[in-house]
């Protein structure tokens, strides 16, 4: 009789299997919820380095040539409200970094993506001197123009908006996996003409 009462206490019992089980499980849920959190962190993390790692290559490469140039080519508007007359989505400007040759760069944005050209003017009398945009031969007539370069400078761009005269203003937007973020900075032109 002893015996039974012995074997009778060995093992668990289904309610207990039940519940060990459910504990067991929420554990394994909160750990994996834990887990999931984590990652998309992370990943936002990471992206959001990402678009501000692009931002800051576009802002420095803009503000150190938009400072050297002599010349903005493109209208910009005093401000980003002025009524009738917006923000430009793209700048034209003389480089001014030491070049022998008068050459001009353009950024403009085509889907996602900032482009940079490299633009000459020239006369088709002689083409192999590059003279400003707005010049005009013997007869009145403007430049020929060519592109010497065109490249990619940055992607994940929603919109870039130039305003502003004494300071350009540089408003620009990127995004990527529903992240928008937004940044801005002023430009002096230290060698501008009024």
């Amino acid at each position: 009789m002893h015996r039974n009462k012995i074997k009778s206490k060995i093992g668990f019992t289904i309610i207990e299997v039940v519940i060990v089980i459910s504990i067991a499980m929420l554990i394994l849920l909160i750990t994996y919820d834990v887990l999931l959190v984590s990652q998309k962190s992370f990943t936002m993390g990471d992206v959001r380095l990402e678009l501000v790692q692009n931002s800051r290559v576009i802002l420095d490469r803009l503000t150190r040539e938009i400072r050297q140039t002599p010349e903005i080519v493109t209208s910009l508007p005093q401000t980003n409200s002025e009524i009738g007359f917006p923000p430009a989505d793209e700048i034209q400007f003389q480089d001014g970094h030491g070049l022998e040759d008068i050459q001009y760069l353009r950024y403009y944005l085509i889907d996602s993506s900032l482009y940079r050209q490299r633009i000459v003017y020239f006369f088709s009398e002689e083409p192999a001197t590059y003279v400003v945009w707005n010049a005009f031969d013997g007869f009145g007539q403007p430049p020929e123009s060519t592109i010497l370069e065109n490249k990619i400078i940055a992607e994940y761009i929603n919109d870039i908006d130039f305003y502003g005269s004494n300071i350009i203003y540089i408003d620009i937007w990127l995004s990527k996996h529903n992240l928008i973020e937004h940044f801005y900075t002023g430009i002096w032109g230290r060698n501008t003409r009024s």
